[in-house]
């Protein structure tokens, strides 16, 4: 059960990012970019389809991964090996007296009114919103809240900034992909200027967000695992160094990008050459899926942590 029960925890993590990362990434990233570009708020239909189709994707998997980490949870506390053995009052009980259950039903409310706004089209702002709530709302059913009280409120507030941070770096590494996968696709050619003003602004934001990922980090690991010789003799701390190399490897790739990969889009847009422009660009594209994958790597990781006793309670 311990397996499953990170599995779900993992996919509800990610699909939690990927629900928020897109409004964040339009409104900090495409919108400026395309701006800079002159033409903002002017997207190719497939462009907007393909938000589309990613907010159903996400707000579904968040649905569908909530009721399987909340089953999952049930089951280990009543200490069963499957769901099916677990009984509707095991079920109730740890619905209405636990603080997993009544974070759960908040979230799953939160969810459903995602939903309606949605379906209904509402502003962006307000989806936005009750996005990065579902999302923030996930550090209490971590071990940071767990030990927020002893050791104090930082812990707490850490793992919700972790969380939030993540929307954007590496969660807006979907979204970039998206845009990348548009210009690729619209009729074979790419705006050069508008894939360099907008590499530029995703790394820049990146940028900003590994650090305060790295302070964040640093932060929460401070009050979980407690001391350097936990990092290397506990499970949990040997996962999260796991977790800190796949890291690196991914900021490894956005240094390639904003480091090599930048200047030469920015340089080539000037001159407008479309024939050169050609290999840096799939470089690009190619950076950017292995930094998704590995993202992947790291959120299941982040899974296996949340069902993993740390060296402090």
């Amino acid at each position: 059960m311990t397996f499953w029960l990170a599995c779900a925890r993992s996919l509800h993590i990610a699909s939690s990012i990927l629900l928020a990362a897109p409004f964040l990434f339009r409104v900090i990233v495409l919108r400026p970019a395309a701006a800079r570009c002159g033409s903002p708020e002017k997207f190719h239909p497939w462009l907007k389809g393909a938000w589309n189709r990613l907010g159903v994707a996400s707000w579904t998997t968040v649905i569908l991964s909530g009721i399987a980490w909340f089953g999952a949870v049930t089951a280990s506390i009543a200490g069963e090996a499957s769901l099916l053995n677990v009984s509707p009052e095991t079920f109730m009980a740890v619905l209405l007296q636990t603080q997993f259950g009544h974070l759960w039903l908040a979230r799953s409310g939160c969810c459903l009114v995602l939903g309606v706004l949605l379906l209904i089209d509402c502003r962006e702002s307000i989806i936005a919103f009750f996005s990065l709530a579902i999302l923030a709302s996930l550090a209490v059913a971590g071990h940071a809240a767990a030990t927020a009280s002893s050791v104090s409120i930082l812990a707490l507030v850490g793992d919700t900034g972790h969380l939030i941070a993540a929307a954007l770096w590496p969660g807006g590494l979907v979204p970039l992909l998206i845009v990348l996968s548009w210009q690729r696709r619209d009729a074979g050619r790419y705006n050069l200027r508008f894939v360099a003003e907008l590499v530029s602004g995703f790394s820049a934001l990146s940028l900003v967000v590994v650090g305060f990922l790295a302070a964040t980090g640093i932060l929460n690991a401070y009050f979980i695992v407690g001391s350097l010789g936990a990092m290397f003799n506990t499970e949990y701390g040997k996962l999260l160094l796991f977790k800190i190399a796949l890291f690196f490897v991914m900021v490894g790739f956005g240094a390639c990008n904003l480091l090599v990969l930048k200047p030469r889009l920015i340089r080539l847009a000037v001159v407008e050459n479309q024939a050169e422009s050609e290999k840096p660009f799939e470089l690009l594209v190619r950076n950017v899926i292995c930094e998704t994958l590995l993202a992947a790597g790291v959120l299941l990781i982040v899974g296996y942590l949340g069902v993993t006793p740390p060296p402090v309670r």
